[in-house]
């Protein structure tokens, strides 16, 4: 009668180890694709993923378009440069997006402005028109209603592309004596 106990002590031991196993393994595949989704397309930022402007100095789209970045340490103006790259070996589509921080002293999106280029400031597509678009001109992803697209393209396998984000403070905002910011993310996701 005892061994027969002990027999299924060890057969219940063994099941529930069993099932524990397939658990574990199931669990770190799972986890295993996830990490090779995000890893489909790698970012790297010369400077700051997040920008802030303030409501300081408003800019010209003339003058914006040219921004070189000094003025970043001071919330004038937004300038990163970054590369994005296909770490596949086939061709993916991407998307840049900007996520905006909510804030309570916030400059509403209709007075920021947004401008993309490659590192030869050649202006990306939707760019090069004369009339730079505004963040609430931006559209809103539908998977990702918190983002908004400012470009979207394909890169070859194992490509990557360098590209600068120039953003300011639109020179139609009236300034005032409040100190009014505008923080925003960029994203690079893989579409």
């Amino acid at each position: 009668m005892q061994k027969k106990a002990q027999k299924q002590v060890i057969s219940i031991l063994l099941i529930v180890l069993f099932i524990l196993s397939v658990t574990y393994i199931f669990l770190h595949l799972r986890n295993q694709n996830e990490v090779s989704e995000n890893q489909k397309i790698s970012t790297n930022f010369n400077g700051s993923k997040t920008i802030t402007i303030n409501s300081t100095l408003p800019i010209s789209d003339e003058l914006g378009k040219k921004l070189d970045g000094k003025g970043t340490s001071k919330g004038i103006q937004g300038y990163t440069e970054f590369t994005i790259k296909n770490n596949l070996n086939k061709n993916i589509e991407y998307q840049i997006c900007i996520e905006k921080k909510e804030l309570e002293n916030e400059i509403r999106g209709n007075y920021i402005k947004f401008y993309l280029t490659d590192e030869a400031d050649n202006p990306q597509e939707g760019y090069e028109k004369s009339a730079v678009p505004m963040y609430n001109d931006l559209p809103s992803l539908s998977n990702a209603p918190g983002l908004r697209l400012v470009s979207s393209g394909t890169l070859e396998k194992k490509e990557s592309k360098k590209l600068i984000l120039r953003s300011w403070l639109s020179d139609s905002y009236a300034i005032s004596t409040e100190d009014n910011e505008f923080t925003f993310d960029i994203v690079v996701k893989a579409k």
